[in-house]
């Protein structure tokens, strides 16, 4: 019997052996940029992490933050809601280390093949190895995997910087590093910028990235309309406001550097 191969639209896979790349922060950048692409779809954001649990709160997003023991259940469930609604995008972040080893061999198990996956890497040189372990532990059992990296905290988004920056990849002759790209095979490289947007989002307004996006849109849109009511409640909260407006504008470009990761998904 055919092993049944999943549409790529449906399942998206975070994963890295090492932790502290970034999965948490791309799973909720993949999930933004889907909903944005399709908002009829109903988006699932499955943290699998024994080491982590993160609290998102949004009213587009259904986040659950899970345990390994529960990994084999909800990737089960994954597969069933996938093959029967086209609607349903699932997102897996798996854990560093060995959560993202077991969480393969969870898909592994059930023959789940033709997955998108994204893997963060940041410009530290030793992370590369885990990068390729990643990358071997996936195309040891989906051949047909799409495989992305995603160059994660860039300092700049121009590509000669970038380059100079992740010399773990992209080697340097000057220094004798030799260019890895060849040996990790992936299909596309992404690049996201270094921003404190993420953890602001995460640590102090306590909302998603996505939610924020929505609401900051909104205010950028129709700043004139929301200043005239700000000014009938005064200059403190006119003053208050403008603070908000300002970082909804950081927002948004954000989003709007992301383009090129959303026009992929």
């Amino acid at each position: 019997m055919k092993k049944e191969e999943i549409k790529k639209s449906n399942i998206y896979v975070i994963p890295q052996t090492k932790g502290g790349v970034g999965k948490t922060t791309i799973s909720g950048i993949v999930a933004t940029l889907l909903y944005l692409q399709n908002q009829n779809q109903k988006i699932n954001l499955f943290e699998i992490d024994d080491n982590n649990v993160s609290r998102v709160n949004s009213n587009y997003i259904n986040h659950q933050s899970l345990k390994l023991k529960d990994s084999e259940v909800v990737i089960d469930d994954i597969q069933f809601s996938s093959l029967s609604d086209n609607n349903v995008v699932n997102i897996v972040d798996a854990g560093g280390g060995n959560d993202t080893k077991i969480v393969l061999q969870k898909l592994k198990e059930i023959d789940l093949s033709g997955l998108n996956y994204y893997v963060p890497v940041n410009d530290d040189i030793e992370q590369v190895d885990n990068v390729k372990d990643t990358i071997t532990l996936i195309r040891d059992f989906d051949k047909s995997a799409k495989i992305n990296l995603v160059l994660n905290r860039c300092f700049t988004l121009e590509k000669e910087e970038i380059q100079k920056q992740f010399i773990n990849i992209f080697g340097s002759e000057e220094l004798d590093i030799p260019n890895r790209l060849t040996d990790l095979k992936v299909d596309n490289i992404f690049f996201v910028p270094n921003s404190n947007i993420f953890s602001i989002l995460k640590s102090h307004y306590k909302v998603s990235l996505l939610d924020s996006y929505l609401s900051s849109i909104d205010l950028v849109q129709n700043i004139d309309t929301y200043r005239q009511e700000w000014i009938k409640e005064g200059q403190e909260i006119f003053k208050s406001n403008n603070k908000r407006y300002r970082f909804a504008k950081m927002v948004v470009e954000l989003i709007n550097q992301l383009e090129p990761l959303k026009k992929a998904l």
